[in-house]
Order: C-alpha cells, then sequence, then structure tokens
C-alpha cells in the first residue's frame, strides 16, 4: 500500500477525532459527538454546559438533568437505548486500542509528576498513579504537526488538581490528546483541561472544572458533574506528503486501507473505532491490524470442502477397481469343456484385468457371475497450503475424515454401476491466528465404468452439502471473538479413460468441481462487535487436468495381494478468486481479501494393496499423496467388501 494510501486513512482519522463534532446524522450518533458516556449513573449539581451528547448505559440514573444545558450539533440525551449501547462498545475499543500501545521511548513517568512538564507528541506511561499537582500547568507541543497524538496511559489514578490546567502549542490539538485511565479520575475545583479523559471507573468533575476540547468517559463508573463546562471540538485539517512509498503493505492489508480510505474519500464517515487505529498505530502495527480485520479465515472454507469431496471421489473410483478373487461358482454343475480361451476372455472383458494363472479351467454349466458388490470405506487426509507475505494469505492447514458405502451392479460386458454415499467431518486452521473452521458434509455419487478389451473409460458425479463454521479473534482492541456459520452446496465431476499394455496403464483424466457459499454474517460471542463482518455469497470453481500411468500385479489366486501403483501429473486451470466482504458496522466498506491457494502444478502419486478370498469378502487399502511447490497433501483410505 502506497503512503498516499496509508495517510488518506490518517487524514480520515483527523476528520473525525475522537473530540470533533461534525454535521451530519451518522456523526451526531458517534463517539466523537458524545461529551459525557458512563455506564453506571450521571449525577449534576448545578448549571452545567455540555457541548455534544449524553449517554448512559446500562445504567438508567440521571439525575440533575435540568440543570444540564446542552447545545451543539448534537445535543441529545440516550439513556439504555440502542445508541447509547453501541456507543458503549466504541468506548470500550477505544479504551483497549489505548491500552495496547507500546510506550515511547522515554516514555515511561512513573513516579514523576504531570505538571509543570511540556511533553512532545508520543505514548506515555504511569505504572500507578499520575497527578497534575494544583496550579501546575501541563504543556503539550505539537512541534508544528496538527496531527501530533498524544496518548497517556495510567495504571491507577488521575488527579488534577485544582486550578490545575493542559496548555496546547505548536499546532497541538485537544481532539489527539487521550488520557486512559485504569480506575478512576478526579478533576478538582476550577481545573480546565484539554482531551479525552477514558476511565475504567468513575470520573468525578468538581466545582467549575472544565474540559474544554474532550469529553469525559466513564466505561462501568458513574459520571459527577458539578457547574461544569464540558465541550467536544472540531480539529483543524492536516495536510500530508503523497510521495508514494510501495510495499509497505500486503494485497490483502492493501484492500482492507483502500476500501476504508475510499469510503472517506466518498463523503462517509469512519466510526472512531477504526479511525482511532490508523491515527495510533505505526506501519507495522497498521498492517497486522489490517490483516487481523481482514477475515482471511472465510478463504479457508472452500478449499476444506473440494478436499473432503476430492478424499470422497477417490473412495468411490476405488470401488471399481476392487481386487477380484478367481471366479468359483457356487454350484459346479456339469463341465461343458476345456475352454481357457474363452474364460480367459470372458475375466478380462468382465473384470479388466488378465486372468489369474489360477482361474477354473472348466466351464461349468451352472456358474453364475457376482453382479453385486456393497462396500464400505474409511478415510482421510492432511492437507498444508504455503501462506503467501506478498498476498497477506497465512499457512492453511486442513484436516478431513469420513466414511463412505456404496452398492456396485455389474450386469455383463465389463459394465458397472455404482451408487454411494459419505458423512465427512472437516477443520482448518490458518496461521498467525487468522482463524479456524469446519465443516460437516454429506456427499452422494454415482459412478460407472465400461471395459472394452484393454480400454476403460470411468466416471463419477457428486453432489455434497455442508455445514461450515467459522471462528476468528479480532486483539486489536482488546480480545473480540466472532464466529460464523453457512451451508454450502457443492457437486464434483470426475471421468478417465486409458489403455492396458501388459501391466501398465496410461490414462488420462478431468476432475471438475463448484462449491457455494451463501452470504452471512459473523455473530458477537465475546468482546465488542466492532469489527464484525459480512461475507458475501461466493462461488468457487476447480477444474484440474491428470494424466499418468498405473501398474499392477494382480492376484493369482484366492487370499493373495493385489498391489498397484499410479503416478500422475495434475494441472490446475481455475484461478483462486478473491471474496468480498464487508464491515457489519460500515456496510459500505466492501474489500476483496485472498487466501493461500496451491500452485498450478502437482505430483499425484498413488499405492494400493487388496486381497479378496474365494467367498466374495474382499479387503483393500490405499495412500495417496499430492505435492506441488508450496503444497502437500496426505490421504489414506481403508475398505472392506462383499460381492455376490
Amino acid at each position: 500500500m502506497s503512503q498516499r494510501l496509508r495517510l488518506s486513512l490518517r487524514a480520515a482519522v483527523a476528520a473525525l477525532p475522537l473530540g470533533c463534532t461534525l454535521a451530519g446524522a451518522s456523526a451526531a450518533q458517534d463517539l466523537i459527538s458524545f461529551a459525557v458516556v458512563s455506564g453506571a449513573t450521571i449525577t449534576n449539581t448545578g448549571p452545567t454546559t455540555i457541548t455534544g451528547n449524553i449517554a448512559l448505559s446500562p445504567g438508567t440514573s440521571f439525575t440533575g438533568n435540568t440543570e444540564v444545558t446542552l447545545s451543539g450539533p448534537g445535543n441529545a440525551i440516550y439513556l439504555t437505548d440502542a445508541v447509547a449501547g453501541r456507543i458503549k462498545n466504541d468506548l470500550a475499543t477505544l479504551y483497549n486500542v489505548l491500552a495496547a500501545r507500546p510506550t515511547s521511548a522515554m516514555g515511561d513517568l512513573t513516579g514523576q509528576a504531570l505538571g509543570n512538564r511540556t511533553l512532545v507528541a508520543g505514548v506515555y506511561n504511569y505504572a500507578t498513579s499520575a497527578n497534575l499537582a494544583g496550579g501546575e500547568t501541563l504543556t503539550l507541543d505539537g512541534g508544528g504537526d496538527p496531527d501530533a497524538l498524544f496518548i497517556i496511559n495510567i495504571g491507577t489514578t488521575l488527579t488534577a488538581g485544582s486550578a490545575s490546567r493542559i496548555v496546547l502549542t505548536n499546532e497541538a490539538q485537544g481532539g489527539n490528546v487521550f488520557f486512559r485511565v485504569g480506575t478512576s479520575a478526579t478533576i478538582n475545583t476550577t481545573a480546565a483541561l484539554v482531551g479525552q479523559i477514558l476511565a475504567l471507573d468513575s470520573i468525578t468533575m468538581n466545582t467549575s472544572a472544565t474540559v474544554n476540547c474532550g469529553a469525559v468517559l466513564a466505561r462501568n463508573g458513574a459520571v459527577t458533574l458539578d457547574t461544569n463546562t464540558i465541550e467536544v471540538c472540531t480539529l483543524a485539517a492536516a495536510e500530508f506528503d503523497p510521495t508514494p512509498e510501495e510495499g509497505a503493505f500486503s494485497d490483502n492489508e492493501s484492500a482492507v486501507a483502500g476500501a476504508l480510505s475510499d469510503y472517506v474519500a466518498d463523503g462517509g464517515e469512519l466510526p472512531t473505532s477504526f479511525a482511532i487505529l490508523a491515527a495510533t498505530q505505526s506501519g507495522d502495527e497498521l498492517a497486522a491490524t489490517l490483516s487481523q480485520l481482514s477475515g482471511e479465515v472465510a478463504t479457508g472454507v472452500a478449499p476444506t470442502v473440494m478436499q473432503s469431496m476430492d478424499d470422497f471421489l477417490d473412495t468411490v473410483l476405488r470401488s471399481t477397481r476392487q481386487p477380484f478373487a478367481p471366479a468359483v461358482p457356487s454350484d459346479p454343475g456339469v463341465p461343458v469343456g476345456w475352454v481357457p480361451e474363452k474364460i480367459n476372455a470372458a475375466y478380462s472383458s468382465k473384470y479388466d484385468r488378465e486372468a489369474p494363472a489360477a482361474a477354473p479351467a472348466f466351464a461349468y454349466a451352472a456358474a453364475e457371475p457376482r453382479n453385486w458388490d456393497m462396500w464400505l470405506s474409511g478415510y482421510g487426509s492432511r492437507n498444508v497450503i504455503d501462506g503467501d507475505a506478498s498476498m497477506g494469505s497465512g499457512e492453511l492447514t486442513s484436516n478431513n475424515r469420513g466414511v463412505a458405502a456404496g452398492l456396485v451392479y455389474s450386469p455383463g460386458d465389463g459394465a458397472s454401476f455404482g451408487l454411494s454415499l459419505s458423512s465427512a467431518k472437516s477443520d482448518f486452521d490458518i496461521a498467525d491466528g487468522a482463524g479456524s473452521g469446519e465443516s460437516d458434509s454429506l456427499f452422494l455419487a454415482l459412478s460407472a465404468r465400461k471395459a472394452m478389451d484393454a480400454f476403460y473409460v470411468e466416471g463419477a458425479l457428486a453432489f455434497g452439502r455442508s455445514d461450515i463454521s467459522t471462528d476468528r479473534t479480532v486483539t486489536v482492541a482488546g480480545e473480540d471473538r466472532f464466529t460464523g456459520e453457512a451451508t454450502a452446496d457443492s457437486v464434483a465431476a470426475h471421468v478417465e479413460a486409458g489403455y492396458r499394455i501388459g501391466r501398465f496403464t496410461p490414462f488420462a483424466g478431468l476432475r471438475a468441481q463448484s462449491i457455494k457459499t451463501p452470504a452471512y454474517s459473523e455473530t458477537l460471542r465475546s468482546g465488542a462487535d466492532t469489527f464484525g463482518l459480512r461475507y458475501e455469497a461466493e462461488t468457487r470453481r476447480s477444474l484440474r487436468s491428470e494424466l499418468g500411468v498405473a501398474f499392477e500385479w494382480p492376484a493369482g489366486a484366492s487370499n493373495r495381494p493385489t498391489l498397484g501403483l499410479r503416478a500422475a501429473w495434475a494441472h490446475e486451470f481455475e484461478e483462486g478468486d478473491a471474496s468480498d466482504r464487508s464491515f457489519l458496522t460500515i456496510p459500505d466498506v466492501s474489500f476483496p481479501v485472498s487466501g493461500a491457494t496451491r500452485d498450478r502444478d502437482a505430483l499425484l502419486l498413488s499405492a494400493s494393496v487388496g486381497m479378496a478370498a474365494g467367498n466374495g469378502v474382499y479387503i483393500d487399502g490405499t495412500v495417496n499423496g499430492e505435492y506441488s511447490g508450496n503444497s502437500s497433501d496426505l490421504s489414506g483410505s481403508l475398505r472392506i467388501g462383499y460381492q455376490w
């Protein structure tokens, strides 16, 4: 992302600081327009003048309100309603963002007085209490920068003595001054402060104390007023150097920042919870924040469901390649002659392989072919796809396990038709805390195979429905946990043809998949809902070719293993398109995000072993591997079946 883009976000902050007042309905109900917020009670004594809004939630008691004069574009009181609840959430976000800021060099003031000193822009810390003694002055020097930011984090209490004051110099502005207080704040008589005072507990303003450009915001406790003046303020616009500096942000991070920047450029007003991020963070910190806000977790859904479908299709196609035992009639009947040529030809036509050495030497009038095959299989896989730093995607690790059952009917002439069902469960995780997810899937497949002498063709058509869930945690302002749920539908098809040359069978195949996920919104599980996302409907497709060779050692008789190997080159034709999402609190800010995507070309390897008994029972197992330049997939299945 260019410096211009990042600075445009910073410019948005300059236009929308916590302490500024803006025209418009949305600004009039945003945290930036609130001069007083309390989580418990508000008590006023004497004539108090407030420029800005007042919010109280979840408490309901506001005493002395008749002596409060409200002015400005906001001038409204919100008591335990939806607006007050949202403001409390925004306040919690802002409080946590400030608390997370690292202290500047030489910024630890623990044990030192606030008064009679000058501070330049930066983040300062008091491990315990901070005191601005009576009659003393704290000077904040902007150094000629109207965007100069002053954050003072205080571990316990803040006390401003009588007649103490804060003075701004060299273009410093009150809207860029923040006192985050770990417990309570007390502003004594005639003290004149500047800036936003955010206290975890209570704030007390004694007689004639003023906050001339800022706000008093108590998250959980009471606000006590006594003939005070509190006024939110408007900041002067800032100028920025537009010199480009590309490469500082990944594609995903730039997408989020660009969407926010475009929203502001089109006249939108960023909520303070978003604006404060760009104002208070360095480039690296902002990049990490934008990565968390991107909602990359949703990009793991489609690859994981597709992996599950691939495992199921591989199991279905294996059902037509079972290790047959030599055919033995249920009733020997009457021999009609010594006809090995006919037996071998019939055997090869039906089972698509050479007749074993132990094939029956006699043809029997009463012999009955085994036309039906019923099987049960368990399968699973683990897939890892490397992330891409320039894109901003993290490593995707997914696991799948399932059980499948099927029925195959072989009417003769080398043809067979199958019906298969499966239930599978998958989970995935994206590196660097980007999130995780799960899916529960049901699959149905129809399959067919036709062998004509040495040539064969086979195919399968599968359908799936998956209940998916995602889970991500945003830690840029405390810890906010979001989950999402949706139902995805998928369809897949596979077709393959090959020609047997001795024990070698060159083959070519084509596999197509499509998964459709509807739009869905995240649900807040804990924390604040400020950064929740809505994910737009998405259709992800895959089209992959396979070109390879199979090698088989057939069983010579019952209770002897059949061994097989397959190797193929696979090429993916579809690209992994980015998926769109938007913020629940700013629906007009929509942006695309891409996840980890495997390279187009991959090596497919497979090894199988199976054994069949003369009574129709068989068992086999397969291990598959798929390897590309940035991914690895290892899967396996075990199957037992019965032919009759």
